[in-house]
């Protein structure tokens, strides 16, 4: 019984025509094999007698436009209860409930994430964090305040009357929290670091921080951890999880805002097509880029090879008259079109101009990555292999095959160290990370898809093992299901994320009741 009037005080209910805590006496007195069998069921009381109409279970009429709110279509599950939240102590509630209950979450932000059970499940809840969703600027408008349910596009947006921006996602429809658990690849990389270096302060809620949320009923949460409590997360206070947030994913607490540094708002770019048939010359144009780059951070670029034409997305920034001089190796490649034309933009200008380059076809994605030095050898190889797959999807309904050379400058990775580390592991050293994404229309053409990516990353990392230009490290968020991201961090920084994991999870709540995810519970 001490068990359910600590649950009581945490939920702090209402009055109620549902006598909650007889239900919960009722589940706890049932063996363990009941507990199973109930245990649903029991949920889809609970859930809605406490939170209202912001609990939702698998029957009622509107249950499917609430769990379509998910990027892949493979990753549309079948949860029995979806719950969207309106503040970190109702978080907290739902985090203390799920403990009780032993029922599997997930937690869905954005949703823009194609591994199946990472934001979603079957028979578990779903937390459904799209209230969470202002965005406020400190008075000296140094920094910004941002709920993380929603998308860059929204933030971008709300910024932009102000003239300023923050190092978030590039891709509109990502979400906020996904994007920076797995460190975040922003336009200002070079300059900047990660996304997540632009993070002052989280808002956490988690195992420990429960006990102060009871305690004080005027406590301003900042991080809802895994025993519904809530922290206050930043490089002073609480900075080994500070430090662990900056990519070491959902292993730690349900982050509900994220504090950010502000930047001016203008950068300059420009989008050109190219024929694949240039591709090759583009490819010695990237190789003479990565050296570029070294002496200018303030550059970026975006490469796109798709089935009929290549996509660069040239940045910079800082405000210049003409294109810079750090992408002069490609001007003598004669680009198809001009797509975005040479001038200065505002962020939120750009991420809504890539709005028109991404398919709004709702179709199932995976993504599939590795790391290796500079490599021109690497490729011509994952070229000749992405040709050879293209020809072997070509009769897949909805088939879409693109890679994308993603080049790191040392300097980002300095960044980071400057700004407090992270725990990916980058050397600072040039590097390319090179990601392949498969789309396709139907379920029953999922592993041959799958299959098609895994040659062509496979032959890329054949080839730069073979030269010596092989690296471990591989960006979570590109990473496929059956890749183990967080094991590619190092020894030594993987020791540190799970020693901060138990610290602030000690119960394991996040390992053993979310239902999937980059967990250090599967990692090697």
């Amino acid at each position: 019984m001490a068990g359910i009037l600590n649950l009581l005080e945490i939920l702090q209910l209402p009055e109620t025509t549902i006598d909650v805590e007889t239900i919960l006496t009722q589940f706890l007195t049932l063996s363990d094999a009941d507990k199973a069998t109930c245990r649903l069921n029991t949920a889809e009381r609970i859930f809605p007698a406490i939170f209202g109409d912001d609990a939702i279970i698998h029957s009622d009429v509107n249950f499917s436009t609430q769990n379509e709110t998910t990027w892949s279509t493979n990753c549309q599950l079948a949860p029995g209860i979806i719950v969207t939240p309106q503040t970190p102590r109702d978080v907290g509630k739902v985090l203390a409930l799920c403990r009780f209950l032993d029922i599997k979450f997930s937690v869905r932000s954005g949703g823009h994430l194609h591994n199946p059970g990472f934001t979603s499940n079957n028979g578990g809840m779903v937390l459904l964090m799209k209230r969470f969703n202002t965005v406020s600027l400190s008075e000296d408008r140094l920094t910004a305040d941002i709920g993380v349910g929603q998308t860059w596009f929204d933030v971008y947006k709300a910024l932009e009357k102000y003239g300023l921006t923050v190092t978030g996602g590039r891709q509109p429809s990502v979400g906020v929290a996904g994007l920076l658990l797995g460190g975040g690849l922003a336009f200002q990389n070079s300059e900047r670091g990660l996304s997540s270096h632009g993070v002052v302060e989280y808002e956490v809620n988690g195992e420990w921080a429960f006990l102060m949320l009871v305690r004080n009923a005027d406590f301003v949460p900042k991080i809802v951890l895994a025993d519904s409590t809530v922290a206050k997360v930043n490089a002073t206070s609480n900075k080994d999880l500070f430090w662990a947030l900056k990519g070491g994913g959902p292993n730690f607490g349900v982050v509900t805002k994220v504090t950010m540094s502000t930047l001016p708002n203008n950068i300059w770019c420009e989008g050109l097509i190219y024929s694949p048939g240039e591709n090759t010359n583009l490819f010695k144009s990237i190789m003479n880029y990565h050296k570029a780059s070294e002496k200018d951070p303030k550059a970026n670029l975006i490469c796109h090879f798709m089935e009929d034409a290549t996509l660069f997305i040239f940045l910079y920034a800082g405000t210049v008259d003409h294109k810079p001089a750090v992408f002069d190796t490609f001007d003598k490649i004669e680009c198809l079109t001009r797509v975005l034309p040479s001038k200065i933009y505002t962020v939120f200008e750009v991420v809504n101009l890539f709005a028109n380059f991404t398919t709004t076809e709702p179709k199932s994605h995976d993504m599939r990555v590795m790391t290796s030095l500079p490599d021109l050898d690497v490729y011509n190889a994952i070229e000749s292999c992405r040709l050879e797959q293209l020809e072997a999807v070509k009769s897949v309904h909805g088939a879409r095959l693109i890679m994308n050379i993603q080049p790191i400058s040392s300097s980002a990775s300095r960044a980071c160290d400057n700004q407090g580390g992270n725990p990916l592991g980058l050397k600072p050293e040039s590097q390319q990370w090179l990601l392949v994404m498969v789309d396709w229309s139907h379920p029953e053409d999922e592993a041959t898809m799958l299959a098609a990516s895994r040659k062509i990353i496979d032959q890329a990392e054949f080839v730069a093992k073979k030269n010596g230009t092989y690296l471990d490290f591989k960006y979570s968020n590109y990473s496929s299901r059956d890749q183990d991201p967080l094991a590619a961090y190092g020894s030594e920084n993987l020791s540190k994320l799970r020693s901060v994991a138990k610290e602030v999870d000690p119960h394991g709540v996040f390992q053993k009741l979310q239902n999937d995810g980059w967990l250090l519970s599967k990692t090697a």
